[in-house]
């Protein structure tokens, strides 16, 4: 409320609440003046009634006494005058005896502001009551006085504002609000300073207040100055080191997908030696079979029996010969899918548990040396539209993890990949019934660098890379559930079709 009746500028704020002070000061002072005047004239008129009755009782007593009105009158009319607008004297029966000034009837005293009336005994000659003096009294001067006061103490207060008010103005202006806009005016030049180069210190104008404000000022903006030159100088260098981790990053994760590739090649190559066993199995047997075969022709020793034997024995072996090629070359059809998914990164369609198998058949060497079990739990005929290479990479990933950190060395364990569609979204679950991950580790496995084979060849990557390409070019999200002592379930929803990038 306050507010909205002050001025806004603070000069104008100053200059009400100095005015209003001042009047109230003022006023409080007239107030006090005119009191003390009230109280001195009213005193003066109790005063001179006593001097009244002192100058006219006793010889007004000897006019009535001796029956003198002419003396009498003349007696009344020297006291006529200023306050005393008439005087009567009354006999010792009440009866007008002699009369000056104005009458003292009702009607009459009505029409006289401020006029009262009062009577005075005329003092007794022989212990005989000789009348009384009856005055007409008029406070007019009284009033008059009082006015005088009021105006005077007015007049005093308005010209004491007028002059108090310019030399507040004056004073003012010269000590604080011209400083003021002149620090100002340094201020909005110094806004205008650009920040990157060397800040100008203000001026300091005088050794006082201002001068002071304006040398804090210069150091608010020195230290401002050093902080911005050593937020740069950080800057600089969190910059720079956020290059050379972004750097040995993405040179980790590089090292983490050709280490993925690696044990893939290594594992197809574990495999690949059982079918190519046989092959040299199957090819030295029938060599030696041939070469026998050969000589009973040659020495005519053949017979129909050896005939049949040869035909069953190359039948067998050419039987296993080729199953072991075809499993050969299963497995080299699945690794080189694989392998050109994980290097690509190609947008394609294919089929969700197709896609799978045909990773885990790449993977199934993780298993062969521990007493763990991979088990598929595949719905048929997701379509996807996606990126194939980055989702084996993130399964191979979660496969090799359950396997390393799941079970301890030895302990017998089951592995489940499951995937199933709900809607436009395709569910994605690699359980184990190992181990499980501790309360206070699992909020942190997604977090680059944590491992908990610090030292034993885990680079703490992995699952901050299957993070990464799940919810970026997979589009979905990757959640984590476990008990310790229970195991862990890791779930991949990613949608169906992912919109090809711009």
């Amino acid at each position: 409320m306050l507010q909205a009746v002050l001025p806004r500028s603070a000069k104008g704020q100053l200059a009400v609440i100095f005015m209003v002070a001042t009047t109230l000061l003022s006023v409080g002072f007239g107030a006090w003046s005119y009191q003390l005047t009230q109280q001195r004239l009213i005193a003066q008129r109790e005063e001179f009634k006593v001097l009244l009755g002192r100058h006219l009782g006793q010889p007004i007593a000897l006019a009535l006494w001796n029956f003198d009105p002419a003396n009498a009158g003349i007696l009344l009319d020297s006291e006529l005058g200023g306050n005393v607008q008439g005087l009567a004297v009354y006999d010792h029966r009440d009866e007008l005896w002699v009369q000056r000034g104005k009458p003292r009837s009702a009607a009459e005293l009505d029409r006289f502001s401020g006029v009262e009336v009062f009577s005075m005994a005329v003092p007794a000659i022989d212990n005989r009551t000789t009348g009384r003096i009856e005055v007409t009294w008029s406070d007019a001067a009284l009033k008059k006085a009082l006015n005088e006061t009021l105006w005077l103490a007015l007049a005093q207060l308005v010209g004491m504002n007028l002059v108090l008010l310019g030399i507040f103005g004056v004073g003012v202006e010269q000590l604080i609000f011209r400083r003021v806009r002149r620090l100002q005016r340094a201020l909005d030049q110094a806004v205008n300073q650009d920040l990157t180069a060397d800040i100008v210190a203000l001026p300091v104008p005088l050794r006082d207040e201002f001068g002071a404000i304006t040398q804090s000022i210069n150091t608010i903006t020195r230290r401002l100055g050093e902080e911005l030159e050593a937020g740069r100088e950080s800057e600089e260098e969190a910059r720079a080191a956020l290059s050379n981790l972004q750097n040995a990053q993405e040179g980790l994760v590089r090292a983490e997908k050709m280490a993925s590739l690696g044990s893939l090649v290594a594992g197809v190559a574990h495999e690949l030696n059982t079918p190519i066993g046989n092959l040299m199995m199957v090819a030295s047997s029938q060599q030696e079979t041939l070469q026998r075969f050969g000589q009973s022709v040659a020495a005519g020793t053949l017979t129909r029996s050896g005939l049949d034997a040869f035909l069953d024995q190359a039948k067998e072996g050419s039987g296993l010969a080729l199953q072991s090629a075809t499993r050969a070359a299963e497995l080299i059809q699945n690794f080189k899918q694989v392998a050109v998914d994980q290097a690509s990164d190609r947008l394609r369609e294919f089929d969700l548990a197709h896609h799978i198998a045909e990773v885990l058949s790449v993977i199934a060497h993780l298993t062969s040396k521990r007493p763990v079990t991979l088990m598929r739990e595949l719905e048929p005929g997701i379509a996807m539209y996606s990126y194939p290479g980055p989702l084996g990479q993130v399964l191979t990933n979660l496969v090799m993890n359950a396997v390393t950190h799941g079970f301890a060395q030895g302990q017998p364990g089951l592995i489940t990949i499951a995937c199933q569609r709900q809607g436009d979204w395709a569910h994605i679950t690699v359980a184990d019934n190992g181990q499980g991950i501790s309360a206070e580790n699992i909020g942190k496995i997604f977090d680059p660098f944590f491992t908990t084979r610090l030292g034993q060849g885990g680079s703490g990557l992995g699952l901050h890379i299957c993070h990464n390409i799940v919810f970026g070019p997979l589009g979905g999200r990757l959640t984590v559930q476990s008990t310790q002592g229970q195991g862990s379930t890791f779930t991949i929803v990613i949608p169906c079709r992912v919109a090809p990038p711009p």
